[in-house]
């Protein structure tokens, strides 16, 4: 299985991608769990202990998928960091270079 990528695209035109590599190594599964309880498309592949898509490709692309971020955000915080979500937002770097101090994620200590 090494090499193994999970990438769908979702209404907004972004794209959710889930390093399954990382995933077998993962107790929590908390990414399964955040997207089950919003009633989104991630399921527990109980034959590989990998998170797939319990609904056709087609559902989660019409919004199956509600962008909640809590798949990446729940990885990142009980997880193994394995999910990376890429929404387009416009004109947003833009936005940051505006604010007169850095975004707690890009402060220096």
């Amino acid at each position: 299985m090494a090499g193994q990528v999970l990438t769908f695209r979702v209404r907004s035109g972004g794209s959710v991608t889930i390093d399954l590599d990382r995933c077998l190594s993962c107790d929590t599964k908390a990414c399964v769990q955040v997207c089950q309880k919003q009633g989104g498309p991630l399921v527990l592949d109980e034959a590989m202990g990998v998170p797939a898509l319990g609904m056709p490709l087609s559902e989660v692309t019409r919004g199956g998928c509600v962008e909640c971020l809590g798949c990446e955000l729940d990885c990142a915080l009980y997880g193994r960091q394995a999910v990376v979500i890429d929404l387009p937002l416009a004109r947003f770097e833009e936005y940051l270079r505006g604010l007169a101090e850095d975004v707690v994620y890009k402060r220096r200590r």
